[in-house]
């Protein structure tokens, strides 16, 4: 329940909006209340057939509660779905504020489906928490104390019938349909998530499906998870509909017990009979609050699981302090320093980096080379702040990368990664993100040179760069690194699905634009490494050897032997 209590201090951020809507609902309910006991009071009265002008009052309230009724109830719908929205709107920038500095490592963790199922459709179905679960006891119990008062002005022992009723169908009846709903909620909540997660595959694997005649298997496992969720939500339902349905059932129960009490009350002359309609139908009318209580079990559950769900994205914030003391980020290169960093990922049982220990010099550049698996794209995934939780020391000049925000130490970093993201938007807006105020002639310029002048800037990309070829989304991703123009580059694997010739064309331009900065270039190609002022060899999360590429061959050690077997491999 920890996560509902968040959840409400996060709600009444919004305290105005709720205390209105709570009011009104208040009054709408009352009115309701007001309009019936006054009605039948009327009714009762006029069977005496008292003098007209005895009744003028009572007609007159009859008229007021009427109004009241439509104008409130009109008033406190529009309030209360207001305070929704506005509840809605303060969740989405809460959890987004919380999980955006996660995303990398959220994605290591969770299926893209699943976070995109917990991100939005999880969110919105928090919007039950304040109009299904929060707001109607609260309107209820104040509407059943103002009733009950009323009544007890009339008779004790009736207004002990109506509370009698309020904790049979506001609190026990919900009650028991708690454990009820328990075990559909939690099926019903399986089936959503996992039909989100196969569309969401389904989608963006299309093409790979339907090369491997697979398409047809993963629409069959869509349509019987779609089969499934339907039946769940049948269940879901027709168990919301009995609840409602025994709790109006249990309100025309105690509505006739009243009954049976008055008339006994007015026949032994307790109660004077006139009064009898009145309180009735107050009794009847009053449980109008009480009913959807009923409901509210199913909709508190599924408002924890999807606050759980939400809040576990949260927990992978790691316990790092971290103390944003350096406000002054260096804009010119300065020397990296890893000092015994140890790193695992979430989940791994093994280390990705052990103990390692090097430096970059201030505008020195240097491959890190090794297997797949060794530990290289981590040394980025640190200096990047994808990952915070580490041991040992990495330090940018004089200040502790701990101690530098997340958006200042990616300001300072130039980066190609293996896998690099392109927005559904035109080749100009794929290429801003890197320069906004870069003039169409700076775009063109830098297009050319990577060998994609076919490509226009109003050429419109698909979703992740699709529309093109993967060797293009990597020119792409160099020249949107090469206009941002930072002092650091990091480049993993940069030439990825680039054949010799565009390698080398890419690379002949890319070379002098370095100059004058620190690069880390990680790869698995051993060509070209003679540029680099330094080469570190990654075998099993370590660093087995260190120095130039004419010191590293001319001690056949481990990179020797890679750059063999590479030989032997293009022979």
């Amino acid at each position: 329940m920890k996560e509902l209590f968040t959840l409400t201090k996060v709600m009444l951020s919004e305290k105005k909006a709720i205390l209105l809507a709570i009011l009104l609902g208040f009054l709408a309910a009352i009115s309701s209340v007001g309009l019936l006991g006054t009605g039948g009071y009327l009714i009762s009265q006029s069977a005496l057939h008292p003098p007209l002008y005895t009744l003028t009052l009572t007609i007159l309230f009859v008229r007021f509660f009427g109004l009241s009724r439509a104008a409130s109830r009109y008033a406190e719908r529009y309030f209360s779905h207001k305070a929704t929205f506005s509840i809605l709107g303060k969740l989405r920038v809460y959890f987004y504020d919380k999980i955006e500095p996660l995303a990398p490592a959220l994605f290591s963790s969770y299926r893209s489906g699943d976070l995109l199922s917990r991100v939005v459709a999880d969110v919105e179905r928090l919007q039950y928490f304040f109009l299904r679960v929060f707001y109607p006891p609260l309107v209820m119990i104040v509407v059943f104390i103002t009733t009950g008062i009323v009544i007890y002005t009339f008779s004790i022992f009736m207004a002990f019938v109506l509370l009698f009723g309020l904790v049979i169908v506001g609190f026990v009846i919900p009650f028991i349909f708690t454990y009820l709903t328990e075990n559909i909620g939690y099926h019903l909540r399986q089936k959503r998530s996992l039909i989100s997660v196969q569309i969401t595959e389904f989608l963006f694997g299309f093409t790979d499906l339907r090369t491997n005649r697979r398409l047809k298997d993963k629409q069959s496992d869509i349509a019987r998870t779609s089969k499934e969720l339907i039946e769940e939500q049948e269940k879901d339902g027709m168990l919301a509909a009995k609840g409602e349905s025994i709790s109006l059932s249990a309100a025309f129960v105690i509505a006739w017990v009243m009954l049976v009490v008055g008339v006994t009350f007015v026949e032994s002359g307790v109660l004077n009979g006139v009064f009898l309609a009145m309180l009735v139908l107050m009794t009847l009318t009053v449980f109008e609050v009480a009913t959807p209580m009923a409901v509210i079990p199913g909709h508190l559950e599924e408002s924890r699981v999807a606050a759980r769900r939400l809040f576990q994205l949260t927990k992978h914030q790691t316990d790092v302090e971290e103390d944003f003391s350096s406000t002054e980020v260096p804009t010119t290169p300065v020397k990296i320093t890893f000092s015994d960093v140890a790193f695992s990922y979430p989940n791994a049982e093994r280390l990705a980096l052990n103990k390692i220990t090097f430096e970059l010099e201030a505008k020195e550049k240097i491959a890190i080379v090794g297997a797949s698996g060794s530990g290289k794209s981590s040394v980025l995934n640190l200096l990047l702040k994808f990952y915070k939780k580490f041991d040992g020391d990495i330090s940018l000049g004089n200040f502790q990368l701990k101690n530098i925000s997340e958006e200042d130490a990616r300001r300072f970093f130039g980066v190609v990664a293996q896998e690099n993201h392109f927005f559904n938007d035109t080749v100009r807006g794929n290429l801003l993100v890197a320069k906004p105020d870069a003039s169409d002639e700076e775009l063109q310029f830098v297009l050319n040179e990577m060998s994609l002048h076919h490509l226009q800037l109003d050429t419109v990309l698909s979703e992740r760069g699709f529309s093109i070829s993967g060797g293009e989304r990597q020119r792409l991703a160099i020249a949107r690194m090469v206009l941002k123009d930072a002092p650091i580059l990091l480049m993993d694997e940069p030439t990825t699905g680039l054949d010799s010739i565009t390698e080398q064309e890419v690379l002949s331009f890319l070379w002098p634009k370095v100059e004058g900065k620190s690069v880390i270039y990680i790869t698995h190609r051993l060509v070209g490494l003679e540029k680099m002022d330094k080469i570190i060899v990654f075998d099993k999360s370590k660093i087995v050897e260190e120095g130039t590429y004419e010191q590293l061959m001319k001690v056949k050690g481990y990179f020797y032997q890679l750059k063999q077997l590479e030989k032997e491999k293009i022979g």
